[in-house]
């Protein structure tokens, strides 16, 4: 780790640059870890992966070592410049961009799905991930490192606290599993918080069909927004057509959901069908 430590600071005094905390830029230097996210992909030599945000490129290095083909995503353009020289050798290429701005038809003609990895700004964790769900058609997996509590609500099970709208989101598209978590001192600089590597195995259908996913989106989240509240009084609103609660009550009856339950108590199965028969 120190061996990293150093290249990281040589990199960045080369660069006359310092990790800018905004765009979460703090660079993983355990070789160990970095071999494990990378083999964490269920990936085959020659194939190509998407990186999102490989700032000084430690992990790029074990993509290209496993002879992989790689694609990144990268928003800083002192890096950009930086990994274009470090890899011009290489079955590299990288766009400066903001994932969340990537369409990956359009922008990298990506027309069969491909696996997409990073270690992720935790500011902007969930959106990236709701980036995913709308690219999920072209993404076979993905494997990211993000902080170890929004992991564990990735990973949770209904009727726990970590249940929130992101796993309802996330496993209604996917299988997630919490591969391993990772201390903060594998990071420089250290964040104040430990780490954990998620990996996404997205499906071809969802597990249970939804009519309109953003008004699935919206529905979920204002329940879980008043998480303490029953359902009935955490959806209830009198200026919204079929939210008053006379009506709420009878949509959760015919829906075979207790008007008392909280949100966090609710399976995917119960959310699917619930939000059906409010539209």
């Amino acid at each position: 780790m120190p061996g990293l430590t150093q290249e990281a600071k040589s990199f960045l005094a080369q660069l006359n640059a310092s990790a800018r905390k905004k765009l979460g830029q703090n660079f993983m230097v355990r070789e160990s870890e970095l071999s494990f996210i990378a083999d964490s992909m269920s990936w085959s030599k020659g194939e190509s992966v998407l990186e999102i945000g490989p700032g000084l490129g430690f992990l790029t290095r074990c993509l290209v070592q496993r002879k992989l083909k790689v694609l990144a995503v990268e928003k800083d353009r002192l890096y950009v410049k930086f990994l274009e020289g470090y890899f011009k050798n290489e079955n590299f290429r990288v766009l400066e961009r903001d994932i969340l701005e990537i369409d990956l038809r359009k922008d990298f003609q990506i027309t069969t799905p491909i696996r997409v990895i990073g270690n992720i700004p935790y500011s902007i964790t969930s959106p990236i991930l709701e980036w995913l769900i709308h690219q999920r058609k072209l993404v076979h997996e993905a494997v990211l490192t993000m902080q170890l509590e929004v992991a564990e609500r990735l990973a949770a099970c209904p009727g726990t606290k970590s249940w929130g709208s992101l796993s309802v989101f996330l496993q209604l598209y996917a299988n997630v599993s919490l591969m391993k978590k990772i201390d903060s001192a594998s990071f420089y600089p250290a964040p104040k918080v430990d780490s954990a590597v998620i990996k996404l195995q997205f499906f071809d259908k969802p597990r249970f069909e939804v009519r309109d996913e953003e008004n699935f989106f919206w529905f979920v989240r204002r329940a879980f927004q008043k998480r303490r509240k029953t359902l009935l009084n955490a959806l209830a609103d009198e200026n919204l057509k079929n939210y008053s609660k006379p009506l709420l009550a009878q949509t959760l009856e015919k829906a075979a959901i207790d008007p008392m339950r909280r949100a966090e108590t609710l399976t995917l199965e119960e959310w699917a069908r619930l939000q059906a028969m409010m539209n």
